[in-house]
């Protein structure tokens, strides 16, 4: 498969999965949110982690405010991410959930004025968005690239654990060299645990 085939495939996909996941109606969002970041606090990776990058969710997506405010009260570092340059992230420090603003793309992040780096060599766990994942650990993101750059290049000693619903697990995505996969799915149906390669 060449690189644009994958491209379209991927493109076409991500459309699919997207209307599927704004379907969801809220309440189902809701609980069934609860109920995955339940499964999150069990994991060994959240309970053994100083630093756990994760993100501010948008409404379609497995909602995280309950889990950032966990995090915190469980006294671990949270960082999420800010888009630095094209297909470009770094981490920094979340000091508490009133610190968010919106920022591009209407994506919630540290208000500038509170921003603090946080070197990739220190994070324990990343949680990782997407639209949709594979029961062997592939995943399709949102098409900038900024986490499989961030994975592979900053933070390849992380945890890599994805939160999201049970129907956006699909039998198979199109994947590319550079594409990396996460170690552990988690929804609110099971959890499914994928050896990393």
């Amino acid at each position: 498969m060449t690189h644009e085939e994958a491209l379209l495939q991927k493109r076409v996909l991500r459309k699919q999965v997207v209307a599927r996941r704004k379907e969801l109606s809220r309440s189902f969002r809701t609980k069934a949110s609860a109920i995955v970041c339940a499964r999150f606090y069990e994991e060994k990776a959240f309970q053994a982690a100083n630093t756990i990058f994760a993100y501010a969710s948008m409404p379609e997506e497995v909602q995280l405010d309950a889990l950032l405010q966990k995090c915190l009260a469980c006294r671990k570092r949270v960082v999420l991410p800010l888009i630095t340059g094209k297909g470009i992230m770094e981490a920094v420090e979340l000091p508490s959930l009133d610190s968010l603003v919106v920022g591009s793309f209407g994506i919630r992040t540290v208000d500038p004025l509170r921003q603090h780096a946080v070197p990739a060599s220190e994070i324990d766990c990343i949680v990782i968005p997407g639209a949709a994942f594979t029961e062997k650990g592939d995943r399709l993101g949102l098409g900038g690239g900024y986490y499989d750059r961030y994975m592979a290049e900053k933070a390849p000693q992380a945890k890599r654990i994805a939160l999201t619903f049970d129907c956006l697990v699909i039998p198979a995505i199109p994947m590319e060299w550079h594409d990396q996969r996460v170690e552990t799915i988690l929804t609110e149906k099971r959890r499914i645990h994928v050896a990393r390669k």
